[in-house]
């Protein structure tokens, strides 16, 4: 029904489709592609973290039905193809459908409790805990959260974009689970887990 409101748009790979800050106006319905959705510190050496990776079929920019600024940044990781809806459009789409109503408030739920947890292990835990949680995050049983992370190719620096934390950081831990045998790195240079990670390192 969404779709059907708004248009087929193309863009390349590292194109920044929302600011965050900026007002919300339209949203992406993803046909094709995988982008990334980050935050950004204000101070003076900007840090980033990455708060989810989109791919096909997800909605993003639903923060432009209540007219509030974006509170993240999303960019292209690879090519793209996304149909975009305008804000009024999506609205009187709404207003007449209450099944699809309630798949964005569930949508909207599921990304509340991802940026809850991805808040919480940012303040309360260590990169390693971290690290191990971004590994083990396909058996958390939400499709969300769950999305094919550890089945993608990711480098180290990737990794701490996810995580918060540094590359070096990240590169001492994996050489550390790879050489116990809890993780290995497949020719396509995504990681697999192995066995049951250590609660602790």
């Amino acid at each position: 029904m969404l779709a059907r409101q708004g248009q087929v748009r193309h863009y390349r790979k590292h194109t920044l489709l929302i600011q965050q800050g900026d007002t919300g106006h339209q949203l992406y319905l993803v046909m094709a592609g995988r982008l990334r959705e980050y935050a950004l510190s204000n101070d003076s050496r900007p840090r980033e973290i990455t708060l989810s990776l989109v791919s096909a079929g997800q909605l993003i920019g639903v923060s432009a039905l209540d007219g509030g600024p974006h509170c993240a940044s999303v960019v292209t990781l690879t090519p793209a193809v996304c149909c975009v809806i305008s804000r009024e459009s999506a609205l009187a789409v709404i207003q007449h459908s209450p099944s699809l109503a309630m798949d964005l408030l569930k949508l909207a739920l599921q990304r509340v409790r991802m940026a809850t947890e991805t808040t919480r292990l940012a303040l309360f835990s260590d990169a390693y805990s971290r690290l191990s949680a971004l590994l083990q995050r396909s058996d958390s049983g939400d499709e969300l959260l769950a999305a094919d992370t550890r089945r993608l190719p990711m480098t180290h620096a990737q990794i701490a974009q996810q995580i918060g934390c540094s590359r070096e950081m990240v590169s001492r831990i994996m050489k550390d689970l790879i050489t116990g045998g809890y993780v290995v790195r497949e020719p396509d240079k995504v990681y697999r887990v192995c066995k049951r990670l250590p609660e602790r390192w």
